[in-house]
């Protein structure tokens, strides 16, 4: 049953905050019909979902970490697939033979809950972009097993895959969203980063990206998702870039939310 007192003072300060912001600036009647036509326009060419996402998916994001705790979380992103490979412990994610001379990568870590214990047989899904920038099932054709796979963490909660390095990549620029954005002086890249969704009984689910330290777009990034827990030291080893990423999962249901 809906919440009527709940969805009434959400969309009642929403339209607060959106009133007071026309007040401050003194938008004019011109400019409101503007605004409306763009909205029409992102609606028919179904850019509605670009546009949440870039400007509000972080703040929901954000939201649910400090309600939940443990590890922060990031942004899903439109290109998750279930029921990708499954990769064993130390195995490799599957790649074009045009992307066989980029930089390795080792991802490994560790997967506990609140209190430390390790989460074995917890399920990460960990996927990436294609060194041009297009993901696997959904760009251009590309087999929907690469560069994406399952991995299930070890008794003592560990995990470790490889693969190659992805590359920054722009997000679709061509439509009203894109057009927003460099309206508003802004870009519309989003830095290299690997992609992790970790699923394990009684647990919540826990969505997140690493980034890379001095990579392109990571002081800048056009969906505003990086956060200093996100972004991965520079470390290579034979000339592998070392990866590793530590993730502390909630339980499915915590006192904050049961409130």
């Amino acid at each position: 049953m809906a919440d009527t007192a709940r969805i009434n003072a959400v969309v009642s300060d929403i339209v607060e905050g959106i009133r007071a912001a026309m007040f401050k600036h003194n938008v004019t009647y011109d400019e409101y019909q503007i605004a409306q036509s763009f909205l029409l326009d992102a609606f028919a060419k179904k850019d509605i979902p670009l546009l949440l996402t870039t400007f509000f998916n972080t703040t929901i994001v954000k939201i649910e970490g400090k309600m939940m705790g443990g590890s922060k979380p990031s942004l899903e992103g439109p290109y998750f697939i279930e029921d990708s490979p499954l990769i064993p412990q130390d195995g490799e994610l599957a790649a074009r033979e045009q992307d066989q001379g980029r930089m390795k990568a080792l991802l490994r870590g560790r997967v506990t809950d609140l209190d430390g214990k390790p989460l074995a047989g917890a399920t990460i899904n960990i996927w990436h972009s294609t060194p041009d920038g297009r993901y696997s099932g959904f760009h251009d054709g590309i087999a929907p097993h690469y560069h994406r796979g399952r991995i299930i963490t070890d008794a003592d909660g560990r995990y470790s895959v490889r693969t190659i390095m992805p590359t920054p990549y722009q997000i679709p620029s061509d439509g009203p969203t894109g057009a927003l954005l460099t309206a508003m002086g802004r870009h519309t890249w989003r830095p290299a980063h690997f992609h992790y969704k970790i699923t394990a009984l009684g647990m919540h689910t826990h969505i997140s990206q690493a980034y890379f330290e001095g990579g392109d777009y990571v002081d800048d990034d056009c969906c505003e998702d990086v956060c200093a827990e996100h972004v991965v030291a520079e470390k290579t080893d034979d000339g592998v870039r070392i990866v590793e990423v530590d993730f502390v999962i909630p339980e499915a249901v915590t006192q904050a939310l049961a409130a």
